[in-house]
């Protein structure tokens, strides 16, 4: 494989399957490592550039990195958990529901008086007395803070104060997690997020700062992104603080990957392996959502899960169940194509009325996925639609994903929207819609950040 010397440069890590990329602007593949499971993501990625992928002109490294569990993490963090919102939301404390060995994890645990309405008026003002007292308790015991404000998704004021006034106490080398950075309508599912992250972040900070000095060995001008579990990226800097964030992301790297290689924009893709199939979707960059919350260790978290189906080859009816979860994935006016990879897609049995695309080096398609992997931001809250009625409540939602892709590294140029979904909120005494949008867009080149600053 060879290179013109300008071209710049990026590279996809698949650090579950010790695969690497690197691809050139045009799409093409310029330089491939196949290592064995188990290498770590910084040796797949050396190896990499030992065979001849370019350095100097490498723009970004995009990497796939193993989920991190409680079960799994000998270095999970001991937590502080702070919620703001006493008196009103008290009935129910934090980690309701933990079994008592992941609520084990926990620190100290308090709530203080603070929060917001629903539209993002102050509810009871801000205990900074408490947050300071609770900090100094947490001072020697604990290794990150996770903190939640009622209704901090309208106005995270308080979470922010909050958080300031627990860096002051405790210093910068006390990571603190904020519930209103996961976009999740319920309390519980974004205190249970934060706490996860707090949980998990030691352990992220290894994995990343390890994949950092290899990035900054080989490619010191190249920009680090992590693939979350919907294949979208999510800046490194950002991904010490939510390991969450990148959960399932073999996969949702492996379905956009998938389609890129077979030349589609949109596909349904069958990961084949010796023992199950999987079956998603991909609909012009972004993973169809279930619905459901995805749960880690047990825990409801504010994350949502990815539309798949999984298929045991064992499994007596295995045709017939592909059959019927190719037909629900496809389900829409327009006839996707089937992209089959993985490790035994040519021992699929024939599938009447179907002719699968099975890209060459479909075992890269995790890694090729990570390589052209685009910026994302999502926005799925209740929003209170008051004197500007709900147009006025649609631009906000729009806005607000707009400014999250941006966040994310996307090119401003080149961002697309979702449609946006609402649904009216009747049983509510304000009139109040729930809206979900999502704006997504290629990675912004280092090299173009000049040709869009005013």
């Amino acid at each position: 494989m060879t290179r013109p010397a300008e071209t710049r440069l990026r590279v996809g890590v698949d650090g579950v399957r010790a695969r690497a990329v690197a691809v050139d602007g045009e799409g093409r593949l310029v330089a491939v490592h196949r290592g064995r499971r188990g290498d770590s993501p910084a040796r797949v990625l050396d190896a990499l550039f030992r065979r001849g992928a370019g350095t100097a002109s490498t723009d970004r490294v995009v990497a796939i990195l193993p989920d991190l569990t409680l079960a799994g993490s000998a270095r999970r963090a001991r937590v502080g958990v702070l919620r703001i919102g006493a008196p009103a939301a008290t009935a129910v404390p934090p980690l309701a529901g933990w079994t008592t060995e992941r609520a084990s994890l926990a620190g100290p645990v308090a709530m203080v008086g603070g929060g917001h309405e629903y539209d993002g008026r102050v509810a009871a003002p801000l205990d900074v007395p408490a947050v300071a007292a609770f900090a100094r308790t947490c001072a020697g015991k604990v290794d990150a803070i996770a903190l939640t404000g009622v209704n901090a998704l309208e106005n995270p004021e308080h979470e922010q104060l909050a958080a300031a006034v627990i860096a002051e106490e405790l210093g910068p080398d006390v990571p603190v997690v904020r519930g209103a950075e996961t976009e999740a309508l319920g309390l519980l599912e974004r205190e249970n997020t934060a706490v996860l992250d707090a949980a998990l972040a030691r352990a992220a900070r290894a994995h990343i700062d390890e994949l950092s000095a290899s990035v900054r060995g080989h490619a010191p001008g190249a920009a680090l992104y992590l693939v979350r579990g919907d294949g979208t990226v999510l800046p490194a800097l950002d991904g010490y603080r939510h390991a969450t964030a990148w959960r399932g992301a073999a996969l949702g790297g492996l379905l956009h990957g998938a389609a890129r290689l077979a030349g589609v924009p949109s596909a349904i893709v069958v990961e084949v392996t010796a023992d199950r199939a999987v079956v998603g979707t991909t609909i012009d960059g972004l993973l169809p959502d279930s619905g459901l919350p995805r749960e880690i260790d047990g825990v409801r978290t504010g994350l949502r899960a990815p539309r798949l189906t999984v298929i045991q080859r064992r499994d007596a009816a295995f045709t017939g169940r592909l059959h019927a979860a190719l037909a629900r994935a496809g389900g829409g006016p327009d006839e996707l194509p089937v992209v089959l990879v993985g490790e035994a897609p040519d021992d699929l049995p024939a599938l009447p009325g179907i002719a699968p695309i099975r890209p060459e080096d479909g075992d890269l398609a995790a890694a090729f996925g990570a390589a052209a992997a685009e910026a994302a931001g999502s926005v799925d809250r209740i929003f209170w639609q008051g004197t500007g009625g709900g147009q006025d409540s649609v631009t906000r939602a729009r806005m607000l994903a707009l400014d999250a892709a941006l966040r994310a590294g996307a090119d401003p140029r080149k961002l697309r929207e979702t449609p946006v979904r609402e649904a009216l909120m009747t049983y509510v005494p304000v009139p109040a819609a729930r809206l979900q949008v999502t704006a997504v867009g290629p990675l912004l080149e280092l090299a173009d950040v000049a040709a869009v600053e005013p």
